[in-house]
């Protein structure tokens, strides 16, 4: 902090091995000058491993609550961008540098201490230090023998208070190199263990790695690392795990959007009941967190990079696992690996079309395609090539109509199409009998599928905020014989005083399954009694607003289950 303070030094570079604590040491001085005023702007900014100026010059755009036009180029966008930042006193927070920024290029003000601005970032390289110009460097090493005792032994329980194995738990802090997220990996995953056998059997592993990296302490990191995941021996939890990594490197995980994700996976199948796996999808996350694998960045999630290349390097151990999220594609490339593929994520592209797949994809399960907020068109028969696909996501992109063939996929387990503000025609859904999620929060369509009321095994339905959907065919809700959670609020359903919504409210009253429900309603006066109704069947999860007109707001909300309590 006091490095901030002095004048004379307006770029600061940390810098260390991945998993060191750089961005934990951020993060903490980030903490720190939120109720600050010493800058009128502090932003945050991670990076990938490829350097893309309009990422960053849209997160830029983003943070200081402005918008970057599409049809901008870089010269464009940097010059727009300039002109917002230079009226600012600001402090940019740049996470996991690769290669030197071009200020410059972006659109950042050289800072100086006539403008009072700072540049903070983080990486494993000092020469990227030294080639961004900064002002002082600071090395970010090892924990002290004491330091990597006392984490060690805050992970690992009461068990090292015995002589035998507190004499084994020094040893094995020994071989751990001083590295913080090793040290708190190891320490879950030898955790309550009063196995003197294992904590040798642990003691000669991490010695054999050691002395086969001798010569490269990373890699020897990566190994433990990798030895430590395998520890954890919890199959739903590592397959949980390895799952992250078809998200984008430094993506921003939303906890209840991950954990319906491993649902509609069927990770967490152990109990037929919704409102249980998603406890146990809190439990997982916890788990994952305290190992080390995640850390919170204020309501979100973000993978260690460090534990996202281990991932992808387990997964590629095994074929048919593709990760070409965030990676600027803006076409589409099919091969022969194609008619190999299981898991497929094209996230966060640039994709805009998606024409025919002459390669047959028989054993694809998954196709990730959320965040092509480009993509506007998918061929009529895109899917035909797909006949065991169960999860198919294209949330957040520009597409107005779904292709037919999506009609066709009738081993479909989840459908996400969230966020697709442009979306207004579906085709029918009936042959869909598999069909367990579906997301259609914040699409435009004016009425629900057809075949919507054929889905009497959908257990999760999101209609939150569909504000043009003005027609549901009466007795659609009453046919989800199987409907666990549903949420309605802002949706047009339940914004408006018609027959159609109080008929649509009436018909909540014969899912006996339903035990999450969300929803809003205008009139209460002539809804309430029905909504009252409600919360006498076996929900345990209900959240309603009610709305009288725009200055009469009653808000009632009754949450039983606290499972889906913040991290």
């Amino acid at each position: 902090m006091e490095y901030l303070m002095d004048p004379m030094i307006r770029i600061i570079g940390i810098y260390g091995m991945g998993g060191a604590g750089k961005t934990t040491i951020m993060m903490n001085i980030n903490a720190q000058l939120a109720t600050d005023k010493a800058y009128h702007k502090i932003i945050w900014v991670t990076l990938s491993k490829v350097l893309n100026l309009e990422d960053v010059q849209n997160e830029i755009a983003q943070q200081l609550h402005e918008n970057l036009p599409k049809d901008m180029n870089d010269i464009q966008r940097a010059a727009k961008l300039f002109q917002m930042l230079k009226k600012l006193k600001f402090l940019i927070l740049f996470d996991d540098i690769w290669e030197p920024i071009p200020l410059e290029k972006v659109g950042i003000p050289q800072p100086t201490i006539e403008n009072g601005c700072n540049i903070l970032m983080t990486t494993r390289s000092l020469e990227v230090c030294e080639r961004m110009s900064t002002d002082k460097n600071i090395h970010v090493g090892g924990l002290s023998n004491q330091e990597a005792w006392d984490l060690f032994a805050s992970k690992i329980g009461n068990q090292i208070l015995e002589p035998d194995i507190r004499l084994l738990a020094r040893e094995v802090i020994g071989e751990c190199l001083s590295h913080p997220l090793l040290i708190i990996t190891l320490g879950h995953a030898l955790q309550d263990c009063k196995n003197a056998t294992i904590w040798q059997n642990t003691l000669l592993y991490l010695r054999q790695f050691r002395q086969e990296d001798i010569l490269d302490r990373e890699k020897a990191i990566y190994r433990l690392l990798r030895f430590s995941f395998f520890s954890l021996k919890n199959i739903t939890v590592q397959t949980c795990f390895l799952y992250c990594a078809f998200f984008p490197v430094n993506y921003l995980f939303e906890p209840n959007e991950l954990i319906r994700y491993w649902l509609a996976e069927n990770f967490i199948n152990n109990v037929n009941d919704m409102v249980a796996e998603i406890y146990e999808g809190f439990k997982i996350l916890t788990k994952l967190k305290d190992v080390g694998i995640f850390q919170v960045f204020k309501h979100h999630l973000r993978m260690h990079a460090m534990f996202r290349e281990l991932a992808i390097d387990i997964l590629q151990d095994q074929p048919g696992f593709f990760f070409d999220a965030g990676l600027g594609l803006k076409i589409l490339q099919y091969g022969w690996e194609w008619a190999e593929a299981r898991r497929v994520s094209l996230m966060r592209n640039r994709l805009n079309f998606l024409d025919d797949n002459q390669h047959s994809s028989p054993h694809l399960l998954t196709l990730l395609l959320k965040d092509n907020t480009l993509l506007y068109d998918v061929s009529p028969t895109f899917f035909n090539t797909m006949p065991s696909l169960k999860v198919l996501d294209i949330s957040n992109s520009a597409i107005a109509e779904l292709p037919s063939s999506v009609s066709d996929l009738v081993n479909l387990h989840a459908l996400f199409l969230q966020n697709c503000s442009s979306l207004n025609k579906i085709p029918s859904i009936g042959n869909l009998k598999k069909l367990r999620f579906l997301n259609l929060r914040r699409t435009s369509i004016q009425v629900l599928p057809q075949g919507t009321e054929e889905l009497v095994g959908l257990r999760f339905l999101d209609l939150s905020e569909t504000t043009k959907l003005e027609e549901v065919q009466e007795g659609t809700f009453s046919s989800l014989s199987g409907l666990e959670e549903l949420h309605l609020q802002g949706s047009r359903i339940c914004t408006t005083n018609t027959p159609m919504a109080a008929n649509c409210l009436k018909e909540l009253r014969y899912l006996k399954c339903l035990s999450i429900l969300t929803l809003g309603a205008v009139g209460f006066g002539d809804h309430l009694e029905t909504i009252m109704c409600l919360q006498e069947q076996n929900l345990q999860r209900f959240t309603v607003n009610f709305y009288g007109s725009s200055e009469d707001v009653l808000n009632h909300e009754e949450d039983i289950c606290n499972s889906s309590a913040s991290l």
